[in-house]
C-alpha cells in the first residue's frame, strides 16, 4: 500500500465513524432500545394480568402516562452509559451496560408511579419488566453491535515496543482479541526515533504503546494521534495507574491533581463486608455437593488429600492459610520444585487441569472469605517467598495490599494462571482506583462466564509477529 492510499484510506476510515450512516445508525439503535424498555414493561402486563380484568386496564392507563417521563430518562441513561458508542467495545462490554441500564430504568419507573402516586401501578409489574427489559436490551444491544462491524471499518494496528522480546509479549496478548475488537494487526515498530515512527503510524488507524516505551515517545505519540484523530493504546506504568481517579484541587490560579492513598472507606468496607458473608454462605450452601462429588474424585483419581493449604498474604501484609482443591501430584514442590504454572506443568494431575481449566478448585476459598480471610473479589493473593521478589522488581507491587485478596478478580478474568505480575498489578491498582459495588457485581458476572472449559495458556505465534519497515 503507498502512502498516498494509505492516508487516503485512514480518512474514509475516520469519515465512515462520522458519515450520515453512522449517525442514522446511532438514531436507530435509540428507537430499537426505547421501543425494547416498552416492550418489555408490556410483555410483563400480560405475564402478571389476566388482561379481561379492571385492574389490567388502570395499571395500564398509568404505565401509558409514564411513557414520556420513561423515554426522557431512557435517552439520558443511554447517553450517560455510552450505549450508542460501539467502537472497539465487546460483547460483555454490552450485556454488563445493559444490565446497568435496565436497572436503573426499573428504579425510574418505581420512583416516576410513586412520586405520582399510581400505586395501582402494579411491583410485580417492574419486577418483571426488569428483568424482560435486561434480556431485551442485552439481545439488541449485541445485534447492533453486530451491525456496527459491518458499517465502520476494520482497524489498522501497530504495536510500539522496546526491543523484540517486549513486542512479542504485547503481540501474545493482542492476538486473541483482534477478531471481537474488529482489528488487524499491520506488525510492530521497534525505532526511537520519533520522526521514524510518524510514517509508520500514518499507515494504521490505531496504536498500541508498550509501558517500556520512553515517555518523550508516548508524548510525542499522544499529540501527534490526537491531531489525526486515531486511537492510541498506552500500556499503563504504575504512576498512570496511581493518577488513574483524581481529584482537582486548586491553589489559587494553578490547578493539581490531589493524589489520595488508595485503599477503601470505612462504608465501602462495610459494605464488602456484608456482601462477603451473605454470598459465601450462599456459595457454599450451593456448592456443597459439587464440592464433595469432586473431593472424592481427586481422592480417587491421584494419591493424597482432596485438599491443601498454602501461606499466602493479604491485608495489610498479614498472612494466612488459603485452601484449594489439589490439582497437583502429592508433594509436588519437593519433587518438582516451587515455579510459577505453566502450559506443559509436569505436577498438575490431568483432573486438576480440568479443575483450573474452569475454576473450580478455588470453591474451597468460600471458607477463607467467610472467616473474614479474602474477600470474593480483589486482587490475587501472593506466597510470602514470592512477594518480597516481586516487590523488589515492580515498583508499587506492594500497593495490592491495601485491600484483602480475593477469590475472583480482575486479574483473574482477564488475565491466566501464567500472567506476569506486572501485568497483575495493572488489573489490580485499576480494581483499587475504581472499586464500587456495582463493579464487583461486574466482575462476579464475568467470573461465572469465564468457568467453561478453554485453553487458558495463549503461545504467541512469532511468524505472524513482524516488524514493519
Amino acid at each position: 500500500m503507498t502512502d498516498n492510499n494509505t492516508a487516503q484510506g485512514n480518512v474514509n476510515f475516520r469519515n465512515r465513524r462520522r458519515s450520515k450512516l453512522a449517525h442514522f445508525f446511532k438514531l436507530f439503535y435509540i428507537i430499537g432500545e426505547l421501543a425494547a424498555i416498552n416492550l418489555a414493561i408490556i410483555v410483563s402486563f400480560f405475564i402478571v394480568y389476566n388482561p379481561s380484568l379492571a385492574t389490567f386496564n388502570l395499571s395500564f392507563s398509568n404505565y401509558l402516562s409514564t411513557i414520556p417521563l420513561l423515554m426522557v430518562f431512557g435517552i439520558i441513561y443511554m447517553d450517560y452509559f455510552g450505549m450508542t458508542h460501539f467502537y472497539r467495545k465487546t460483547r460483555i462490554d454490552i450485556i454488563t451496560t445493559s444490565f446497568q441500564f435496565s436497572f436503573l430504568m426499573l428504579l425510574t419507573a418505581a420512583t416516576i408511579a410513586f412520586f405520582l402516586k399510581w400505586f395501582a401501578f402494579p411491583r410485580y409489574v417492574l419486577l418483571v419488566s426488569g428483568l424482560v427489559m435486561m434480556l431485551f436490551s442485552s439481545i439488541w444491544s449485541i445485534f447492533c453491535l453486530y451491525v456496527s462491524k459491518k458499517i465502520y471499518a476494520r482497524g489498522r494496528l501497530m504495536i510500539v515496543a522496546s526491543d523484540k522480546a517486549d513486542a512479542d509479549r504485547i503481540f501474545s496478548k493482542v492476538q486473541c482479541q483482534l477478531q471481537e475488537l474488529h482489528l488487524k494487526y499491520m506488525g510492530y515498530t521497534l525505532k526511537q526515533d520519533i520522526r521514524q515512527i510518524y510514517p509508520l503510524v500514518n499507515r494504521c488507524t490505531e496504536v498500541l504503546v508498550s509501558s517500556s516505551t520512553s515517555d518523550r515517545i508516548k508524548s510525542d505519540l499522544l499529540l501527534y494521534c490526537a491531531n489525526l484523530d486515531k486511537t492510541i493504546y498506552v500500556v499503563p506504568q504504575f504512576s498512570d495507574l496511581v493518577l488513574a481517579k483524581y481529584r482537582v484541587i486548586q491553589f489559587y490560579d494553578m490547578p493539581t491533581f490531589m493524589i489520595d492513598s488508595l485503599g477503601l472507606t470505612f462504608q465501602q468496607r462495610m459494605l464488602k463486608r456484608t456482601f462477603d458473608i451473605v454470598f459465601s454462605i450462599f456459595a457454599l450452601i450451593l456448592t456443597l455437593p459439587l464440592q464433595i462429588a469432586i473431593g472424592l474424585i481427586i481422592r480417587s483419581t491421584s494419591k493424597g488429600p482432596a485438599l491443601y493449604s498454602q501461606e499466602r498474604i493479604t491485608l495489610s501484609g498479614k498472612v494466612y492459610k488459603v485452601y484449594k482443591f489439589r490439582t497437583m501430584v502429592e508433594n509436588a514442590e519437593k519433587k518438582y520444585g516451587a515455579f510459577q504454572s505453566n502450559k506443559n506443568d509436569p505436577r498438575v494431575t490431568k483432573f486438576g487441569r480440568f479443575l483450573r481449566d474452569i475454576r473450580l478448585d478455588e470453591l474451597p476459598q468460600f471458607f477463607n472469605i467467610l472467616c473474614g480471610d479474602m474477600s470474593v473479589v480483589g486482587p490475587r493473593s501472593d506466597r510470602p517467598t514470592t512477594i518480597g521478589q516481586f516487590e523488589d522488581d515492580i515498583p508499587g507491587y506492594d500497593q495490592r495490599l491495601k485491600v484483602k485478596s480475593g477469590l475472583t478478580g480482575l486479574a483473574q478474568v482477564y488475565g491466566r494462571y501464567d500472567t506476569d505480575p506486572e501485568d497483575k498489578l495493572r488489573f489490580d491498582m485499576m480494581y483499587i482506583k475504581n472499586y464500587s459495588f456495582l463493579l464487583d457485581l461486574k466482575i462476579i458476572f464475568q467470573t461465572v462466564r469465564a468457568m467453561r472449559p478453554s485453553n487458558i495458556y495463549l503461545e504467541t505465534d512469532a511468524q505472524n509477529n513482524f516488524e514493519i519497515k
